[in-house]
């Protein structure tokens, strides 16, 4: 016999059966509220542990990027990466290398989150291994694609610039994997120079085999070198339009004169004004050398 049936037989007025049915009603939905705030619950804690293990992974990245500047002599240099994330994809390095020499790395790997950190990370500790035992450029670039490669998913690369700067000669080597051409701008009597270091080959971590060419430019005092990713480049303002390349080179035109530090401040300040508070889904990485006039005492 069904709890309706029962019910039916029994002696309850009409009011007691329509609250008995409330209560029923009442008792469903609380049960109901009850697994819902367990279920909320528990996604709760889980983003609070994903949060935090985002935010481990941001304190480590950021111990990844150059806690101290080697002191070179007759250079001023900085840094700076913004993550548009907790962690991001982008990669700057400065190695210390013999003779008071100055290795310089910045990268831009795909994707973003953790997946481009872990990329970044792999890319780093590839790097700082074979710079220490591989002279030859070209030949490190190649070794460092090939480690880059057994260690990532498929379709996963980098854009990829790596020099070594030579303090005596102020000769610059470089290989370009595929990323934006660092620019020199050198000021004249009348006029400001631009060169754009682009010798190099593909981007890192795609292709099984990679072929490189190491290029080298003479850089002379006063000579203003701008290393960036095109989150400087391509930041966007709310009309989806990009700042560019040509504003960023204008725009450290303007900056001949001023210390490294001063110059990288100003062209982040640039890019973050001209995207006027509007989203950005891009790392943002800059590195700014200057060649000093004369030797520090």
């Amino acid at each position: 016999m069904s709890l309706g049936q029962k019910l039916s037989e029994a002696p309850y007025s009409r009011a007691d059966l329509r609250l008995l049915s409330s209560v029923a009603a009442q008792t469903g939905m609380a049960l109901e509220v009850g697994r819902l705030t367990m279920a909320i619950g528990r996604e709760i804690a889980q983003r609070e542990r994903l949060n935090r293990e985002l935010e481990i992974a941001r304190e480590v990245q950021e111990h990844l990027f150059p806690q101290r500047l080697p002191p070179v002599a007759g250079l001023d240099y900085c840094g700076r990466c913004r993550p548009a994330r907790e962690v991001g994809g982008d990669y700057y390095d400065f190695l210390e290398l013999p003779n008071g020499n100055l290795g310089i790395a910045i990268g831009d790997v795909s994707g973003k989150g953790i997946g481009a950190a872990l990329m970044m990370a792999s890319l780093q500790a590839s790097l700082r291994g074979q710079a220490s035992v591989e002279h030859d450029l070209a030949e490190l670039m190649k070794r460092v694609n090939n480690l880059v490669y057994e260690a990532s998913s498929a379709n996963s690369y980098a854009t990829f610039f790596y020099a070594e700067y030579d303090s005596r000669s102020r000769q610059i080597a470089y290989v370009n994997g595929g990323h934006n051409a660092p620019a020199i701008l050198r000021k004249s009597a009348d006029a400001c120079q631009v060169f754009r270091l682009e010798t190099g080959g593909p981007v890192i971590g795609l292709l099984r085999q990679g072929s490189y060419q190491r290029g080298s430019f003479p850089l002379e005092p006063g000579d203003l070198v701008v290393l960036f990713t095109d989150g400087i480049s391509e930041s966007m303002n709310a009309r989806n339009e990009e700042w560019g390349e040509h504003r960023l080179i204008e725009f450290a035109r303007a900056c001949q004169g001023l210390s490294a530090s001063e110059t990288l401040t100003r062209i982040m300040a640039a890019a973050e004004e001209f995207a006027a508070g509007a989203p950005q889904h891009d790392d943002m990485t800059l590195v700014v050398l200057r060649v000093l006039v004369s030797q520090p005492t």
